[in-house]
């Protein structure tokens, strides 16, 4: 599969964190419990924007995760949740559409193949999960890698 190359203007996002390996099942169940907060979060930029931030990735394999809302501000974060901020870069965007069960699968392919393949080098800034109307319609759903 070919990413699309592309570049991102920097954006601040509120939400809740979880730091782990996700071999339980964790991020599904971060979601679960920030849903069901999505309507605390003031200041969003856009209704129905969400992002998965991945970043700070360990030597034993376990990284941050936040499921986050884009904010316009910081201003009046939700007891228990924070504020992250991504930078603006570049990013190889790839669409996945399917059941979440074989998500990982996916990733495989995109660490393996998919980006060694491209001729871009990774970069060390957080990697991004994009849920818009498309997530709610048909399970749609963008994956940001960082380039250099």
């Amino acid at each position: 599969m070919e990413g699309k190359a592309v570049k991102i203007n920097g954006f601040k996002a509120v939400g809740l964190t979880y730091f782990g390996d996700n071999s339980n099942g964790e991020i599904p169940k971060l979601w679960d419990v920030f849903n069901k907060r999505y309507n605390y979060i003031k200041r969003k930029s856009q209704s129905m924007l969400c992002y998965g931030i991945c970043d700070e990735v360990d030597s034993e394999g376990k990284f941050h995760y936040t499921a986050c809302a884009e904010v316009d501000s910081f201003e009046d974060i939700p007891e228990g949740m924070e504020g992250k901020v991504v930078p603006e870069g570049k990013y190889v965007v790839y669409t996945y559409c399917g059941d979440l069960k074989n998500l990982g699968e996916f990733y495989n392919s995109i660490f393996t193949k998919w980006m060694p393949d491209s001729g871009h080098e990774m970069d060390c800034r957080p990697q991004l999960e994009l849920y818009d109307h498309r997530f709610m319609e048909n399970g749609e759903f963008d994956i940001y890698m960082p380039i250099k």
